[in-house]
């Protein structure tokens, strides 16, 4: 019994010990299954969320760029720009979102991450209307297609008349500066000339008092009114006679000559008086003319060393610039050069305009010899007084009277003989200066039908000027266009620029070198583009291919000069529309403002040319400052009928020795090229584009941030995934039972 109990008590015992250690186990095995249930769980919702980030980007950014595809129609097809243009963007991209998250409703589907929309948002940045947006979409469209374009239309159209228009530039600059210098030193030196002849002259009145008129020998003359000195010996002999005639007459006769011997003997004081201020007078006039002539002779030696200073200046610039701007472009194909060498031997000859020093010298050598010979009249002069007033005596010496006068009257009549208005020393003198000036007579009458041919040119402006005047409808839009333009520069926070004055200048000199600087300017800025200026090149030629030119035909009949009221015939090309160009290049906000800067730059270009042309023509004529008064005669002629034959043909030969044709289009791209690609181009483009399509570019956007919030419901533990966010930093946040993300998106066109 007591063995059995015992067997039941270890039974039991060993049974209980059994349960509890199958009872750990259980426990350490839920402990582990726990375990890795969370770690699990979390793993999964971890990897849900990796997930459903990745979608959420690629939603975000399908999103953005669905957005943006609803583009600017218009704006791409007329203009080659991207901007956006469909409607309300927040709506268009809340129906795209929600139209990728559309489920199809089947009951038995598995959605892995069931995602949920929370939030989203567009933000618009980047306006086209801004300067640096525009040009960069300019940049974007032509960089495949202006470069090859512009080298091979105008650089290689350019290039073969480069060295010529440099030497042409260079001559015309030199000799235009020459010129104006050459007749200030002329009309000093003819100052000069006329000064010592009036010097001359001034010594008449000595000489009419001394004998009038002047001869070798003086005559007997009876008592009457003495007119010169040389009256006095002439009637001395009469004056003795009837002295004695009435000192020996009878005892009862009265004197018969009393008043007529008392008027003579007056008259002799009176007459030998005058004579020491007459010489006076001469002297202080014949030493300030002469001082006058003298200063004029320096003033000529001054201009003269200008010159001479201008052509040093002109040799050590040539000396360090290049003679061909235009050596380096590297186009294959083009045509021969044409020589510059006729140029070169013109400018050397402006040498030939300096006056040696030694001649100026020579001239001052003249003017104090003629000094020298007013002062051999002073002796003579100023003794004669002494001498004649013996006269009233009846002692005179009636031979030494009149050997005295007759001396004091030769001396200041060889005096005005030699200098005076037709003296022979002074036209010798005037002969040797007239010698260097055989082609100024002809020089100046080509100067005045240059100068008869420009004005009528300008003429010509001034009608296509006015052409616009009654173009109503025109005006109107020109102001809307200028309200756009300073709207656009406020938006930018630029300054408003006025438009450059334009014309042509009414001196061929002046008209002359300018055009030489613009064509210096165009192979410039030509080089510049070839050399890698890239925003101006692209910008130059988005213009020319986006927006319209004026129709240059439409003047034809008025600069052929059969057109009379040309102005109500042009219609809608007065519109801003219709020479869109025309307003980006110049700016100016009226009808036909902007055609007339056009065509007075295309003339002054031509001008240049024809001028270049003109100088080889007329190098026989020898004398530099005649060749170039008649290359620009030439030039204004030749560049008038240039413009017609543009006007009626379309087209014209860049220059008679190269037959490359340009068109009007083709100058406006070089002058687009010659005043840069500045803000105020852009101002006057967006203007325009706003004018055209009615939209206004500061408020077309080119740049779109879009947002989303989206969020996940978690499967397991929220609590536990956002334990993990606190640690691991997830790129969310969890708000009950959901997983919220914050995304972000950009797209630029």
């Amino acid at each position: 019994m007591f063995k059995h109990s015992t067997f039941l008590r270890r039974r039991l015992t060993r049974s209980r010990y059994v349960d509890c250690a199958e009872g750990s186990v259980s426990i350490f095995l839920i402990m582990v299954l726990a375990f890795v249930f969370l770690f699990t769980s979390v793993l999964i919702d971890y990897a849900r969320i990796a997930a459903v980030n990745v979608q959420e980007e690629r939603l975000v950014r399908a999103g953005i760029r669905s957005v943006m595809s609803a583009y600017d129609i218009e704006l791409r097809e007329n203009y080659g720009l991207f901007a956006y243009g469909g409607g309300d963007g927040n709506q268009l991209l809340s129906k795209v979102l929600n139209d990728n998250l559309y489920e199809s409703g089947r009951g038995d589907a598995f959605n892995l991450l069931p995602l949920k929309i929370d939030a989203s948002s567009l933000n618009w940045s980047r306006p086209l209307g801004r300067y640096d947006i525009f040009r960069r979409q300019i940049i974007e469209e032509m960089k495949y297609k202006a470069p090859v374009d512009f080298a091979l239309e105008l650089a290689g159209k350019l290039k073969p008349l480069s060295a010529a228009m440099g030497e042409a530039s260079r001559t015309t600059e030199i000799l235009g500066d020459l010129q104006p210098l050459y007749d200030q030193r002329e009309e000093a030196l003819d100052l000069m000339l006329k000064k010592r002849m009036e010097a001359a002259d001034s010594a008449q009145k000595l000489g009419q008092l001394l004998m009038n008129p002047p001869g070798d020998h003086i005559p007997s003359l009876p008592l009457g009114t003495l007119a010169s000195s040389s009256d006095i010996p002439a009637m001395y002999a009469d004056y003795l006679n009837k002295y004695y005639a009435d000192y020996y007459r009878g005892p009862k006769q009265w004197p018969m000559y009393t008043v007529a011997l008392s008027r003579y003997r007056s008259q002799v004081e009176e007459l030998t008086g005058r004579i020491p201020a007459a010489l006076a007078e001469f002297q202080a006039g014949n030493s300030r003319l002469l001082d006058e002539a003298a200063a004029a002779l320096e003033q000529a030696k001054a201009v003269n060393l200008q010159m001479r200073s201008v052509l040093d200046q002109a040799a050590a610039e040539a000396g360090g610039a290049e003679t061909d701007p235009a050596s380096g472009w590297d186009i294959p194909g083009t045509a021969g050069e044409l020589s510059s060498e006729p140029l070169q031997k013109l400018r050397e000859q402006a040498q030939g305009l300096i006056l040696p020093e030694a001649e100026l010298d020579e001239m001052a050598n003249h003017i104090n010899g003629q000094r020298t010979a007013a002062l051999s009249v002073e002796p003579l002069v100023s003794s004669l007084s002494d001498l004649l007033i013996t006269a009233t005596g009846l002692n005179a010496d009636y031979s030494q009277m009149s050997n005295g006068v007759l001396n004091a009257s030769q001396a200041v009549t060889g005096y005005i003989r030699g200098y005076g208005q037709q003296g022979s020393v002074i036209a010798a003198e005037a002969a040797q200066i007239e010698s260097r000036r055989t082609a100024d007579g002809q020089r100046r009458q080509t100067e005045q039908q240059a100068k008869a041919k420009l004005g009528d040119a300008m003429k010509l402006l001034d009608q296509i000027r006015e052409l616009g005047s009654s173009a109503q409808e025109a005006m109107e839009q020109y102001r809307i266009l200028r309200q756009y333009y300073r709207e656009n520069v406020s938006f930018n926070e630029g300054a408003e620029q006025e438009a450059p004055a334009a014309g042509i200048d009414d001196n061929q000199y002046t008209a002359g070198k300018s055009s030489m600087k613009n064509m210096d300017g165009i192979y410039a800025a030509v080089g510049s583009v070839l050399e890698g200026a890239r925003d101006r090149l692209y910008q130059t030629e988005y213009s020319a291919m986006y927006f319209r030119h004026f129709d240059l035909s439409a003047l034809a009949s008025i600069v052929s000069g059969s057109g009379e009221g040309a102005g109500g015939q042009l219609g809608e090309q007065l519109q801003p529309q219709a020479q869109g160009l025309e307003y980006i290049l110049y700016g100016f906000n009226n009808p036909a403002g902007n055609v007339a800067a056009a065509y007075g730059e295309i003339f002054a270009i031509r001008l240049a040319v024809r001028t270049m042309e003109g100088m080889i023509e007329k190098a026989g004529l020898g004398n530099p400052l005649a060749v170039l008064a008649a290359a620009l005669l030439y030039g204004i002629e030749q560049a008038v009928q240039d413009m017609i034959l543009l006007c009626t043909k379309g087209e014209i030969p860049l220059s008679k020795y190269m037959t490359a044709q340009l068109t009007y289009r083709d100058y406006l791209r070089l002058f687009l090229l010659l005043h840069g690609a500045g803000d105020e181009q852009l101002a006057r483009m967006l203007a325009l584009i706003r004018l055209h399509t009615g939209s206004n570019p500061a408020e077309k956007y080119t740049y779109a941030s879009a947002e989303l919030t989206a969020g996940m419901p978690l499967w397991f533990l929220p609590g536990v995934v956002k334990l993990v966010d606190y640690s691991a930093g997830l790129s969310g946040d969890v708000r009950g039972k959901y997983y919220f993300r914050q995304v972000r998106a950009d797209f630029a066109y």
